[in-house]
C-alpha cells in the first residue's frame, strides 16, 4: 500500500465479482463492519466507513491483480 502525503491509505481487496463465493466475501465484511456495496455492475467500491477498496473480479484474474500490487488481499 503505497500513498502520497496527503492521501490516505486503502487496503485494496480482490473479491469474485459474481457466485458463492462473492455472496460469503460480502457477508463476512458486513459482519466485521464494513460498509460496502455488492459491486454488481461494478469494478470497484469503496467502503463508506473504512479505508477500504474493494474490487470486483473474475476468479481467475484476482491472483494477478494482487502479483502486480493492484490488489492488497485477493479472496
Amino acid at each position: 500500500m503505497t500513498a502520497s502525503n496527503n492521501e490516505t491509505q486503502k487496503l485494496r481487496l480482490a473479491i469474485q465479482k459474481s457466485g458463492r463465493l462473492h455472496d460469503d466475501s460480502i457477508r463476512l465484511l458486513k459482519e466485521c463492519g464494513i460498509d460496502i456495496s455488492n459491486g454488481v455492475n461494478k469494478l470497484k467500491a469503496e467502503a463508506s466507513n473504512f479505508p477500504i477498496e474493494v474490487y470486483f473480479l473474475r476468479d481467475d484474474d484476482i491472483p494477478q491483480y494482487v502479483e502486480d500490487g493492484v490488489a492488497d488481499i485477493g479472496f
